[in-house]
């Protein structure tokens, strides 16, 4: 009896890592199911992206010039944005970010996917080597593929109608921001920040880490537990997994964030950005802002990642579920009509 009962818990737990290889094999329903789920995040929280991109600026302290003592800087910013620019300032660069968070989400999913099957089969099983080498694949690859979407998404959220500050050509739209680039600065131009995007493949790969680590932590507990259904993870544990992972990674890894968007700023036709290579810059602001300067925007940035991370996952978990469950009916049906 005991041999069997040994025999049905190899069952489930063979069931539950059969359906985690059967959905990492799939790089095409990733590539899918990332990019929905990095839409809806970005949809949900671009007025927060707006304003930390803002406040990362180096005159973002016109932003928050006569703001009251008790009032925080995010509800300020976000107030003073729609008094500005109206209530269309909220979604500046939408258009663009969807256009690059997309693919990137895509690009990324399907890549980390992609590599840890291949790793599978070299014979690596899942922990933090695989999860690093996955999340710094995919993130190397994002960057490098959507670098200019980024430059532009930056440079359109930082169009503002706020006096002294802005430098430079005033874009009117996306192609605009494009042809004024290429003529201003050249086709490198859309390259600025590119460095500290490889960087900040630190923040991708260590929330990677994280959520693979939390979630195989909840189901190790669940099965050490006798749990009823111990290979599957309800919507609270993908989203508090989700959630914290984002948390740790963002605060930890801030000031890379600043250091792009300096790198990517507009500057007057004709100067030289005294911002020039990422150590330089981390250094430049450290001594002329301090440690405000390396985490201006970061209240906005966290309340975005966090929530725009448990939406991201979850739409990119539901995705997977659907189709394995459409699947799983069409196997059935063809088994029966056989």
């Amino acid at each position: 009896m005991q041999n069997n009962i040994q025999n049905n818990n190899n069952n489930n737990n063979n069931n539950g890592n059969n359906k985690k290889k059967l959905r990492s094999k799939n790089v095409v329903l990733h590539f899918i199911a990332g990019g929905a789920g990095g839409a809806m995040g970005v949809i949900c929280t671009s007025p927060l992206e707006v304003i930390k991109t803002q406040l990362q600026a180096k005159n973002s302290m016109l932003l928050v010039k006569d703001k009251p003592r008790f009032m925080p800087t995010t509800f300020y910013s976000l107030y003073h944005l729609v008094k500005r620019d109206g209530k269309r300032g909220l979604f500046k660069g939408l258009g663009t970010h969807l256009s690059g968070v997309v693919p990137a989400r895509a690009i990324h999913f399907s890549t980390y996917s992609l590599t840890k099957s291949v790793m599978n089969k070299l014979g690596y099983t899942d922990g933090p080597t695989l999860w690093i080498t996955s999340a710094v694949t995919s993130g190397s690859a994002v960057a490098i593929v959507t670098s200019p979407i980024w430059l532009i998404k930056t440079r359109m959220q930082l169009q503002t109608s706020l006096k002294n500050f802005n430098e430079g050509t005033q874009y009117k739209g996306f192609l605009h921001c494009c042809f004024s680039i290429v003529r201003e600065e050249g086709p490198l131009g859309f390259y600025k920040g590119l460095g500290a995007s490889l960087i900040s493949v630190s923040e991708s790969a260590f929330q990677f880490v994280l959520y693979e680590g939390f979630k195989n932590g909840i189901l190790k507990l669940k099965r050490e537990n006798g749990h009823e259904n111990p290979n599957e993870l309800t919507t609270p544990e993908y989203l508090i997994s989700a959630g914290v992972a984002k948390l740790i990674a963002a605060f930890s890894t801030y000031p890379h964030e600043v250091v792009r968007t300096r790198l990517r700023e507009q500057v007057k036709p004709g100067t030289v950005s005294k911002y020039k290579t990422v150590l330089q810059t981390l250094y430049l602001v450290a001594k002329e802002e301090g440690l405000r300067g390396l985490f201006g925007g970061l209240g906005p940035h966290l309340i975005r990642v966090v929530p725009n991370s448990c939406i991201m996952f979850l739409t990119y978990e539901f995705v997977l579920d659907v189709h394995q469950a459409v699947s799983s009916v069409f196997n059935k049906f063809n088994n029966n009509k056989h």
